[in-house]
């Protein structure tokens, strides 16, 4: 180390943090302080560059906690809790307007327009990135090209999404394209027909598929059907447990594989 006066020694102690480790926005309140009581300090090229050195390891660490610069799985990992906060706090937004909100964050660190302003007792807070290294925001950058990628693969499978509707009027029942595969599979039968076998199977099937409601009770469904399409179960009062799952299986997958196709 060169030969300090006794001002830079003194300056210096000052500026070097404590041995006891503390918290790196609470170094950078300290530091920042500093800074704005610590007159001409840039004239001063051997202590301005300890000053940044040490600006720099704290902001590295302060910013990671901040969901801006999250990298890419620790983003992914808690996206969905992100959104939801992003709409708790502004009313009328929906997961599109934080889509558009943290891409534009992230271009602001690709570009290195960001800033970062804290707060200084007695004082105008204070920028904290016109302290950085050269280097400084590569690694954030990095993540951030990958973060938009993600959101902008979330922002295309969504698009495709939406722009598949299907015809269910009984939302309450079945879900998806549910109602669609019903209307298919119990037009083979004559109004006559006694289907409680058949319709067992299906209703089974629709629930493991996620394509009727598994809130709603066998008996629930079993007199919705009575009641909204005039279903003939014969003298039974409710499904049967037992039935021929490869006498109806083949139309069933048949089917379905007409609106799986569509959905991919």
């Amino acid at each position: 180390m060169k030969n300090l006066t006794y001002l830079q020694q003194r300056i210096l102690n000052k500026l070097l943090p404590n041995l006891i480790k503390t918290e790196p926005y609470e170094e950078l309140l300290r530091v920042s302080l500093l800074y704005r009581q610590i007159k001409d300090i840039k004239k001063d090229n051997f202590l301005f560059e300890k000053y940044k050195a040490i600006i720099n390891n704290s902001l590295y660490f302060h910013l990671k906690s901040k969901e801006e610069f999250y990298d890419l799985d620790r983003f992914k990992d808690i996206y969905k809790t992100l959104v939801e906060e992003f709409i708790e706090d502004n009313i009328d937004a929906d997961e599109n307007d934080f889509i558009e909100k943290y891409i534009n964050s992230q271009q602001e660190i690709i570009n290195k327009t960001i800033e970062y302003f804290i707060p200084v007792n007695g004082y105008e807070p204070l920028e904290l990135i016109q302290f950085i290294k050269k280097d400084f925001f590569d690694e954030f950058i990095r993540s951030s090209k990958k973060k938009i990628e993600f959101l902008n693969s979330l922002s295309t499978v969504k698009e495709n999404t939406e722009e598949i509707k299907y015809n269910n009027p009984y939302p309450e029942y079945f879900n998806s394209y549910g109602y669609e595969i019903y209307k298919n599979f119990t037009s083979q039968f004559k109004k006559d027909d006694i289907v409680l076998a058949p319709l067992s199977f299906l209703v089974d099937q629709l629930r493991k598929d996620g394509l009727m409601n598994n809130d709603k009770s066998l008996i629930n469904i079993f007199n919705f059907m009575i009641e909204r399409f005039d279903t003939n179960f014969g003298t039974a009062t409710k499904f049967k447990s037992d039935y021929s799952t490869k006498n109806h299986l083949k139309l069933y997958k048949e089917i379905k594989k007409r609106y799986d196709i569509i959905s991919l």
